[in-house]
């Protein structure tokens, strides 16, 4: 009698797909076993940079955007199951100011980066918008991203490791060197963690001020803020405060310029980004990439 025959089994292979523009996508869940069961992702995730504000005429400069926040995470999916992922957008800075006596604009907040299905959700949020600058008070920059989810369903969370993003420079005051520089985000696994965006310089004149910095994210630095003027009969004139970061970086905020009396306007925030990865056993299926 012949002996039996065994087809060898079929080997391991890793599947990966990667969000790079921001918006709404969907995913259907294939079939990596090949047998119907819940399989893991391995996810990174960033948030999106908030907005710089705009400085003030002869007031205040602008203050910095909060980054994003920074999550990897396992989470366990179904066969067939639709997700929904969104990559965040950049918060817009503030809009320069030309008007005298008028605060400046705040900045918009980045938008979150996530996965998603029914009220299960893994959240890496953006970081705020600046507020805007005012007469003789100090406006805090946007407050770092942070991390938030609900685990269960069809999406459960087995683990995250994250790191919350910097928050933005406060704007300065006139009449004084008080805008601040940005704040740091630390090293994370594979990321190498940024620095806070530096303060703009001062102008010389009476009611200069720089724009403050926009706040680092795990991945990227801040954005500086925005210069005050230095050249009368403009030298009144505040800087815009820095974009903060998100997977990318944010944009400076806006330089004074000695064409007339305004605000600077604030820098836009950094986008977002997001990357998973599965493994597929004995002949799965990869599916398709989300769109």
């Amino acid at each position: 009698m012949a002996s039996n025959f065994y087809l060898p089994a079929k080997g391991s292979q890793e599947a990966q797909y990667s969000i790079s523009s921001p918006g709404t996508y969907t995913w259907t869940a294939p079939d990596a076993n090949n047998d119907g069961t819940s399989y893991e992702l391995t996810l990174d995730m960033w948030g999106a940079g908030g907005g710089g504000s705009s400085g003030t005429y002869r007031n205040a400069g602008g203050s910095g955007g909060g980054g994003g926040a920074y999550a990897n995470a396992t989470v366990t999916v179904t066969p067939g199951t639709i997700y929904s992922f969104y990559v965040g957008s950049g918060g817009t800075g503030g809009a320069t100011v030309n008007t005298q006596n008028t605060d400046g604009n705040a900045g918009s907040a980045g938008g979150k980066t996530s996965i998603e299905q029914g009220s299960n959700y893994l959240r890496a949020l953006g970081g705020s918008g600046g507020a805007g600058g005012a007469d003789n008070v100090v406006k805090s920059g946007g407050t770092g991203g942070t991390i938030s989810q609900s685990s269960g369903g069809f999406l459960t969370i087995s683990s995250v490791t994250s790191r919350n993003g910097g928050n933005g420079g406060s704007s300065g005051l006139k009449d004084s060197s008080s805008a601040q520089n940005g704040a740091s985000a630390a090293a994370i696994l594979n990321e190498p963690g940024g620095t806070g965006g530096t303060r703009g310089s001062d102008g010389t004149g009476s009611y200069y001020t720089g724009g403050g910095g926009g706040g680092a994210s795990a991945h990227n630095n801040g954005s500086n803020g925005g210069t005050g003027d230095t050249v009368a009969p403009y030298d009144n004139n505040t800087g815009g405060g820095g974009g903060g970061a998100g997977y990318s970086t944010g944009s400076t905020g806006a330089n004074a310029v000695n064409s007339t009396w305004y605000g600077g306007a604030g820098g836009n925030g950094g986008n977002g980004y997001l990357t998973f990865k599965f493994v597929i056993n004995n002949g799965g299926d990869a599916g398709s990439a989300p769109a």
